[in-house]
């Protein structure tokens, strides 16, 4: 199922290695099952410590009733019940300085047409590689200059 994420297929080393210096939370919210399980077991393999929410009620709950600090909130945009901006919304009242990556197989622009984003967000266009996302995640969480590279 790695194609569903992305076309490129690394070896888990080769990505722990790429971000081996990943640490905090992450607020993991998407909708498919096997991209959640293997998103979620690629971050953890870099470091980071992932809630995993299958849809947004479930993320709203885990942003919510989770004791310790969460630092990123990764979604889906487009999801059953709740679309993924809704969702950040109402977290972001209880955790205003949390980051937002927004994940979609829509373009940015697209998004940004359906009205103005109430929060300050990254976006991960759909397909993208395990290596782009770890990427993406050091960079909002400013760990960027320390990946290996």
């Amino acid at each position: 199922m790695r194609e569903e994420i992305g076309t490129e297929t690394e070896p888990p080393e080769a990505l722990k290695m790429s971000a081996r210096l990943a640490e905090g939370t992450i607020l993991l919210v998407e909708d498919e099952d096997t991209i959640r399980g293997l998103m979620g077991e690629v971050l953890e393999q870099a470091g980071y410590k992932v809630l995993s929410c299958a849809c947004p009620q479930e993320g709203i709950a885990a942003g919510l009733e989770y004791a310790g600090r969460i630092d990123l909130l990764l979604t889906d945009v487009v999801m059953p019940g709740m679309n993924g901006r809704e969702m950040a919304n109402r977290i972001l009242e209880h955790l205003p300085e949390l980051r937002v990556v927004f994940m979609s197989g829509y373009t940015k622009h697209t998004l940004l047409q359906q009205g103005p984003m109430e929060v300050n967000f990254e976006y991960l266009q759909k397909p993208f590689t395990l290596k782009t996302l770890t990427k993406k995640l050091a960079q909002v969480l400013g760990k960027a200059e320390e990946l290996v590279q």
